[in-house]
């Protein structure tokens, strides 16, 4: 509408004249002008009105034609304008359709989601409510438990030194008792101790255990456990261990006579030698093996050769023979409840012997039983190696020794450590590949043997004990056909005489020398421990008083001599 606006229009209608703007008098019409009078009243010619007329006439057509081309162009332009106003009129529509559309949509997204969030809330919190009552509900019982067990611990301390008070008189009259025996050993004029012992055991002083380890100095020690170092000493002219509790009261005092009472009482190739014993300080002295433990052994310490296969299969037949002894001892049997490589010891041989008896038992045998079994409340030994069953029931049994003789035995095969080692030899036992887990360094292991021990190993580490082999029935059978079967092909025949085995390659020497230690080796094998820096004896574990060595041209002959005859 708007160009319309911008042109004015003026419409005449077709009898329009000039004249008739003019105004007309009163009672007379537009056309009675007189022919004769002019405009300003004069008069006017006839042929000059004809030619005005047409000259109007022209003018009106004129501006009729004028007026149409505008009204023309007027109509198209509100035509345009009309059309234009109606597509935006219907584009405006319809984005404003759309708008809807997606505002509803989103309304009805936003309701769904609202809808969603508000059920999701509801659940969470009846969940947080429920949880709510739970946790109170735990805490009323936590604490009904700590007035109860508060209640408990009461009385548990009040019968605990109802107990430490009735041990301190049994143990005073233990004394009392151990000192007039001493008195009565005096005055009959026996130094040895332990009145009712079998065997007779040296007492030493205390000044001669403090000369004999130069008052238990560091560099002496050779050895620590839980409750004992252990130290060399030279006592009377001979090499001995010596082994210092280092408890005080009753728990260390109670572990010393236990020690003492055991071994007093047994002799036997396969458990280390009590020589004697120190009342004051508690000291026991036991015979010296200068290969060490079999720990040590396993782990290679101080850069040691490994063991090989064979002699770890006579190892295992040592430690089976020692267990067998102590079961079997009359009028009973002794568990010895801490078997462990830590605790097999090795002499010059590499013979193993058991030691470390410190929490063994006698087993008794009642009329409600089949089995002899002891009864504890505190549960002692070491993880890896503990019977289940006796950590479960308290009771000490020779069965509790044949489930750590299994982990022993697998230790042996392998080389790894206890904790988790049953699993994983039964699983590879299981699915043929034992192979896999063996030790290397052992050398070359025969499957055969390797697969006989390890079936006799996881027999051992059931967890029924009915289960598990009999020792002496059944794994000293195994272990003695394999050690009497001859290897196919070995450079060590099994005659050998020990003093032809150099202790560092554990094969017949070919240039023995002797070394500061007093021991002989083979030549090579000796001078490359000395030339990687060791100033430290590989048998004693003491320090070299020089690094000469001496050829053992007697013993070299005397090698020589016994192989001539052996190829004879």
């Amino acid at each position: 509408m708007s160009p319309v606006r911008q042109h004015s229009i003026h419409v005449r209608p077709r009898n329009y004249s000039p004249l008739s703007i003019l105004p007309s008098n009163e009672g007379s019409s537009s056309s009675s002008l007189k022919d004769s009078d002019s405009i300003d009243g004069s008069p006017v010619p006839a042929s000059n009105v004809s030619s005005e007329e047409q000259q109007i006439s022209m003018v009106e057509n004129a501006m009729h034609n004028e007026v149409f081309e505008q009204l023309q162009q007027a109509r198209n332009e509100l035509e345009r304008s009309r059309k234009e106003s109606s597509e935006g009129r219907q584009k405006a529509e319809r984005e404003l359709f759309e708008a809807s559309r997606m505002f509803k949509a989103r309304e009805t997204s936003l309701g769904k989601e609202k809808k969603e969030v508000e059920e999701r809330l509801s659940r969470e919190k009846s969940i947080l409510e429920k949880e709510k009552v739970q946790v109170y509900n735990e805490l009323q019982k936590a604490n009904e438990q700590k007035v109860e067990l508060e209640n408990m611990l009461i009385q548990t301390h009040s019968l605990l030194e109802e107990l430490q008070q009735l041990q301190g008189e049994m143990q005073r009259d233990k004394e009392d008792a151990l000192r007039e025996a001493e008195e009565m050993c005096r005055l009959s004029g026996n130094r040895n101790f332990g009145s009712d012992c079998e065997v007779c055991l040296t007492e030493f002083s205390y000044s001669e255990i403090q000369e004999a380890t130069n008052n238990f100095d560091e560099s002496m020690e050779i050895g620590q456990g839980g409750c004992a170092s252990v130290y060399k000493g030279f006592l009377r002219h001979t090499t001995v261990a010596i082994k210092k509790f280092n408890r005080e009261g009753i728990v260390g005092e109670k572990e010393f006579n236990d020690e003492v009472e055991i071994l007093c009482k047994m002799r036997h190739p396969n458990l280390v030698t009590l020589i004697g014993v120190c009342r004051d300080p508690k000291v026991l002295v036991y015979e010296f093996l200068p290969n060490g433990s079999l720990e040590d052994r396993l782990r290679c310490k101080l850069h040691t050769k490994p063991l090989p296969w064979r002699m770890r299969i006579r190892i295992a037949a040592d430690i089976c023979t020692a267990l067998i002894f102590i079961h079997s001892n009359k009028p009973k049997s002794i568990a010895h409840g801490d078997l462990k490589p830590d605790n097999v010891l090795l002499d010059a041989n590499f013979v193993g012997k058991l030691g470390d008896f410190g929490i063994s038992r006698s087993l008794n045998l009642t009329n409600t039983t089949v089995t002899p079994y002891h009864r504890t409340d505190q549960i002692m030994g070491t993880l890896g190696y503990m019977d289940p069953g006796y950590i479960a029931s308290g009771e000490l049994t020779a069965q509790y020794d044949v489930y750590s003789f299994g982990v022993v035995l697998m230790r042996l095969l392998t080389g790894k450590g206890p904790l988790g080692l049953q699993n994983e030899v039964d699983a590879s036992l299981s699915s043929g590949v034992l192979h896999a887990i063996l030790d290397a360094s052992a050398g070359e292991w025969p499957l055969e043997y390797a697969e006989e021990l390890a079936s006799l190993a996881v027999k051992c580490c059931r967890l029924n004990r009915k289960e598990r082999p009999d020792l002496a029935k059944e794994a000293w059978g195994v272990l003695q056909s394999m050690i009497n079967e001859p290897p196919p092909s070995s450079s060590l025949p099994p005659e050998a005489p020990s003093y032809f085995i150099c202790p560092i390659t554990q094969e017949i020497m070919r240039d023995p020398h002797i070394a500061a230690d007093g021991f002989t080796y083979e030549g090579e094998a000796i001078k490359d421990w000395i030339q990687r820096g060791h100033t430290m004896s590989p048998t004693t574990y003491l320090n070299f008083a020089h690094l000469e060595l001496i050829p053992n041209n007697a013993l070299r002959f005397a090698i020589q001599e016994w192989q001539t005859r052996q190829q004879q």
